[in-house]
């Protein structure tokens, strides 16, 4: 597939002067997914469709070629977005995505799990005799009465800024080094370690910074060890981290348990 602009056509209804994502696209999948999801997103713009490079996006998001081919893989296959085919441009053809309308989906899957947890009311009685308007207005204790559905706009009730979701992804790996810094807490807010956090994560997923952070701790202080405690140092020094693991590994034929 010749690389270069990509077109995006958007039919997800949404686009007016803002860009939302459904709580459906970001339960099912990480940062990285969700922040392309978005920029393709706003790129498609008030038209409903755009030119952006590869190029440009990579760069917009802190992202790499492989973990942007893998996150725009992702999302064709969960079928939020659609590879429509080529279309003619000024010097070269250009790919072009269509991005698919996903509210009903969302829509029928908080429906279920809302059902799922529907109340019913008790029986209501009266503890006070002397109470005339509780007896004029008692109900039956044959009658059940169900929870009233949630008038919420359903738009309003389903969507979240997706700065919040990978805000609590930051905290949860800064949280790891808790265990050998004690001035941890002052990191929360800084830019420059969570700048650090945002990178990985883009590049690696939550996972896999997650089990680096926690086998930093978990070798901290033993013998050649790379010295990290900090988010900061975890990034400048993963390749470190990960050289002295397997040298350890294949000495003690064990895996370091985090």
């Amino acid at each position: 597939m010749p690389k270069g602009n990509i077109k995006l056509i958007d039919e997800s209804g949404d686009r007016d002067f803002f860009t939302i994502v459904p709580n459906f696209i970001i339960n099912h999948s990480i940062a990285t997914d969700r922040a392309l999801y978005l920029e393709m997103k706003r790129f498609a713009g008030e038209d409903g469709e755009c030119f952006a490079t590869e190029k440009t996006m990579m760069r917009r998001l802190q992202i790499g070629k492989k973990a942007f081919d893998k996150s725009l893989k992702y999302l064709i296959s969960r079928g939020w977005i659609t590879f429509t085919g080529l279309t003619e441009g000024k010097t070269r053809p250009i790919k072009t995505y269509k991005i698919n309308n996903v509210w009903q989906e969302n829509s029928e899957y908080f429906k279920k799990i809302s059902s799922e947890s529907t109340l019913s009311f008790k029986k209501i009685s009266s503890e006070s005799k002397g109470d005339k308007s509780q007896k004029q207005h008692k109900i039956s204790p044959e009658s059940n009465v169900e929870e009233e559905p949630s008038k919420e706009d359903p738009l309003r009730r389903t969507t979240t800024t997706l700065e919040s979701v990978v805000g609590k992804e930051i905290s949860e790996v800064i949280k790891e080094f808790e265990k050998i810094n004690p001035s941890i807490g002052r990191l929360y807010g800084n830019k420059t370690q969570r700048g650090a956090v945002q990178r990985m994560l883009n590049q690696h997923g939550l996972d896999k910074i997650l089990w680096a952070a926690r086998t930093a701790c978990a070798v901290a202080g033993k013998e050649y060890a790379p010295v990290i405690t900090t988010p900061l140092q975890l990034e400048s020094k993963l390749g470190q981290l990960i050289v002295y693991v397997k040298k350890e590994s294949s000495k003690t034929s064990k895996v370091i348990t985090v």
